[in-house]
C-alpha cells in the first residue's frame, strides 16, 4: 500500500478531462474577466469530487474488477488497499469536494457537482451498470454537469452552454464503447452491461465508429458556431480528422485492435476542442 495506489483510486487518467470540462466551462461563460482564485478552486473542487466518485466506482466494483484481466491488477482486487480503506476515502474526498464547492464557489456550481457525482456513482455505477445497456447514455450525464458546473459559476444556465456541455456527453459513449469493443471478451466475463455486448459484433463496430465520427462531427460545428478562428480550426480539423481516420478504417476492415486505435484517438479531439474554445474565449 502507497499514496500512489490511493491515488490511483481517483482515476486519474480519466477524471483530469472532467475537471478540464469544469475549467472550460467556467471560462467560456467569464472570459474575458477571468478569475484565478475561481479556476484554482473549481480545479480543487473537481479533482476531489470526481475522484471521489472515482474511488466509489472501485469500491463498488472490485468484484467485477477482480475478473477482468484489463482490472485485476487495480488496487483493491489486487490486496493492495482494502475495500474498507478505499470506501473511506472515497466518502472524504467527496464530502470535502462538496463542502468546499459550496463555500468557495457557491449553490449552483455546488448542485452540478452534486449532480455530476450522483449520475457517475450512484446512477452509472449502482443502479444501471448491471441492469442495462443504456448506462453510459444516462451516467454520461456527469459529462454534461462537469462542464455545466463551471459555467454557472459565472453566469446562469443558457442554450449555448447546453450545446457546449453535449460536446463532453456525445464523446463519452464512443469512447467507452471502443473499449468495450477491443476488451469484449473482458466484459463478457461480468455482469457488465453495455451496447456491444447486446448485438451483433459486425453492427456494433459499424454504429460505434459512426458515432465517433458525430462526436467529432458535432465538437467541428460547435467550433465553427461559438469560436470561428481559422487558425484553431485547422488544428481542430486534422485532430478530428486523425480521430475519424480511425473510425473509417475500423469500418472498412473491422476488428478489435482497430477500436483500441480509436480509443486512443477520441480523447485528443475532446481536449484540442476544450484547449481552444478557452484560448479563443481569452483572446477574444
Amino acid at each position: 500500500m502507497t499514496v500512489k495506489d490511493y491515488i490511483l483510486l481517483m482515476k486519474p487518467r480519466v477524471i483530469w478531462l472532467l475537471v478540464l470540462a469544469a475549467i472550460a466551462g467556467y471560462i467560456f461563460a467569464a472570459a474575458p474577466r477571468l478569475s484565478i482564485t475561481y479556476i484554482v478552486e473549481l480545479t480543487i473542487v473537481g479533482l476531489l469530487s470526481t475522484g471521489g466518485s472515482a474511488a466509489f466506482n472501485m469500491y463498488y466494483e472490485r468484484d467485477i474488477d477482480a475478473r477482468m484481466s484489463r482490472t485485476m491488477s487495480r488496487p483493491i482486487p489486487s490486496g493492495r488497499i482494502s475495500p474498507n480503506n478505499a470506501l473511506i476515502e472515497a466518502l472524504a474526498l467527496s464530502i470535502i469536494g462538496f463542502a468546499l464547492s459550496y463555500i468557495w464557489l457557491g449553490l449552483w456550481p455546488t448542485v452540478f457537482v452534486v449532480l455530476g457525482w450522483i449520475f457517475y456513482a450512484i446512477v452509472y455505477t449502482v443502479l444501471l451498470k448491471c441492469r442495462s445497456w443504456s448506462n453510459i447514455l444516462i451516467g454520461g450525464l456527469a459529462g454534461n454537469a462537469a462542464l455545466l458546473t463551471g459555467w454557472v459559476l459565472a453566469r446562469p444556465l443558457d442554450l449555448e452552454a447546453l450545446l457546449l456541455s453535449m460536446a463532453v456527453y456525445l464523446w463519452i459513449p464512443a469512447h467507452i464503447w471502443s473499449l468495450v469493443i477491443r476488451e469484449k471478451d473482458d466484459y463478457a466475463r461480468t455482469c457488465i452491461k453495455m451496447l456491444p455486448l447486446e448485438m451483433r459484433e459486425d453492427r456494433a463496430m459499424s454504429l460505434v465508429a459512426l458515432l465517433n465520427i458525430a462526436s467529432n462531427i458535432y465538437m467541428l460545428i460547435l467550433y465553427l458556431y461559438f469560436f470561428r478562428n481559422i487558425i484553431g480550426l485547422v488544428i481542430l480539423l486534422a485532430t478530428a480528422a486523425w480521430s475519424s481516420y480511425y473510425s473509417i478504417k475500423a469500418m472498412i476492415r473491422p476488428n478489435r485492435d482497430a477500436f483500441w486505435s480509436m480509443f486512443k484517438a477520441s480523447s485528443p479531439v475532446l481536449t484540442v476542442f476544450l484547449i481552444l474554445g478557452m484560448a479563443l474565449s481569452i483572446i477574444k
